[in-house]
């Protein structure tokens, strides 16, 4: 006898751990947008709530202060770029001649993203806030061991070499420092200058690269 067909509407049930992870997903998400539209010092954990569509104890649930909750946010992101980042360099490094110029292209192109402007909102704010502050030292951390994790196949063996690590901060600088302007000088404006600035700073990192540790 034949099988009874299932009912194709009928979705399975989500696990608790699938639920869970929908929701803190939805809060991470909303803290991003809320800390680029409105500014650190005029979020709440309340709106964000609001913005993720769940009640305020639930995200209590999940984040204790606003602090935890922006910083996880951003970590979160800051682990998916990379990783995409990641993939992309490391096909790069196989394809590209100029792979040193093609990785600092994808820096570039990941702090023209909503993660890196709720990034700059949250720079700002720790100046003055010593909770955030704290969160933030640890973050930076984090994302300087993700930073060398995704130059790898470009700069290998990095942790040895102390001047080449010190070479990437420097372009790393550069381009925060390029995009912290974007508020006020046109995105066009920008990019002509950092593509002046681009080739140069993958020459200097290709100049030591070659150089034997």
């Amino acid at each position: 006898m034949a099988e009874p067909a299932h009912d194709l509407g009928t979705r399975p049930r989500r696990t608790q751990a699938e639920r869970r992870a929908t929701t803190r997903a939805a809060l991470l998400d909303a803290a991003l947008v809320s800390l680029v539209e409105d500014g650190y010092g005029s979020i709440t954990t309340r709106g964000i709530a609001e913005r993720a569509g769940v009640s305020q104890g639930t995200q209590q649930h999940y984040f204790a202060t606003k602090a935890d909750l922006v910083v996880e946010a951003m970590r979160h992101a800051t682990e998916q770029i990379a990783h995409d980042v990641g993939q992309r360099v490391r096909l790069s490094a196989v394809a590209d001649p100029a792979q040193h110029e093609a990785f600092l292209e994808e820096l570039w192109r990941v702090h023209q993203s909503l993660a890196f402007r709720a990034a700059l909102e949250l720079w700002i704010a720790a100046r003055t806030d010593d909770e955030l502050r704290r969160h933030m030292r640890g973050l930076e951390r984090d994302i300087g061991t993700l930073l060398r994790r995704t130059a790898a196949p470009v700069l290998p063996d990095l942790e040895q070499r102390t001047q080449v690590l010190e070479l990437l901060d420097v372009a790393l600088a550069a381009i925060r420092g390029f995009a912290t302007l974007a508020p006020v000088v046109p995105a066009a404006t920008l990019e002509r200058r950092w593509a002046i600035a681009r080739p140069h700073l993958a020459a200097v990192l290709r100049a030591h690269t070659e150089t034997p540790a």
